[in-house]
């Protein structure tokens, strides 16, 4: 009975973040995104994330400004992040 609260609160929470998170990068970057599109990314992946007892993508703002003000603009990055975190 005490899971329901804290399950609204999480939701709460990580909708907000991710929220400021697309707004963060769209300014960072100087280009408006497609903020429908970036937020539906982020919430099938977490919930596939949830359904394979992981944690949420509210990360995404440190790691998505990194790779860009890198300079890598190739999805291959995605792929090796991926790699070293199911290896880890």
């Amino acid at each position: 009975s005490q899971i329901i609260p804290t399950w609204f609160g999480m939701v709460f929470v990580v909708s907000f973040a991710s929220c400021l998170d697309v707004a963060a990068i769209s300014i960072d970057m100087g280009q408006p995104l497609e903020t429908n599109r970036e937020l539906a990314t982020v919430g099938i992946c977490n919930f596939m994330s949830g359904l394979t007892l992981g944690f949420t993508g509210s990360y995404i703002f440190s790691q998505t400004i990194f790779t860009y003000r890198t300079g890598i603009h190739d999805r291959c990055i995605g792929f090796m992040i991926m790699c070293v975190y199911m290896y880890i």
